[in-house]
């Protein structure tokens, strides 16, 4: 009896973990491109005080990339169950492509936003590509992820 009542904790156990599990990773919310570049343009204005003529320009620049990326991104799925993926030489292209994008992103918020706001745009970029690299544990001072190593000076 007791090895019954012990074997069924478990399985109870298991499947209250598997579907918190479960409820975790359906968190994010499948925008369509429009509603995304809708999105970042309003954080953007909020952040910058943008006026309504800058703001519809950076929404168009925003929706012409989240294009760009569902494309990407319905590519990558479309290859993904095959389980080919993409050549060096294709990594290399398409990282080519990114940087080019973003050097061209850069030069059109540069037409867009006074010296101020742009100012403004790179520190926010900055803050969340290190705040990125912090929760991929890639950040400086720390050993794969695991902590500062200032915390073990006194030991």
């Amino acid at each position: 009896m007791k090895k019954l009542v012990g074997l069924t904790v478990i399985i109870m156990f298991f499947s209250l973990t598997t579907t918190a599990q479960g409820q975790r990773q359906n968190k994010r919310a499948n925008y369509t491109p429009e509603q995304r570049a809708t999105l970042q343009s309003k954080k953007l204005a909020l952040r910058l005080d943008l006026n309504t003529n800058q703001e519809k320009q950076i929404e168009k620049l925003m929706l012409k990339s989240a294009e760009v990326r569902e494309s990407y991104r319905a590519e990558h799925m479309k290859n993904k169950p095959d389980g080919t993926g993409p050549t060096a030489d294709q990594r290399f292209e398409r990282e080519k492509i990114r940087l080019e994008k973003q050097q061209a992103t850069k030069a059109e918020f540069k037409k867009i936003l006074t010296e101020e706001q742009f100012e403004k745009w790179e520190t926010m970029k900055k803050q969340t590509m290190r705040k990125g690299n912090r929760e991929k544990g890639n950040s400086k001072g720390s050993k794969n992820g695991r902590g500062s190593k200032k915390q073990f000076k006194n030991r």
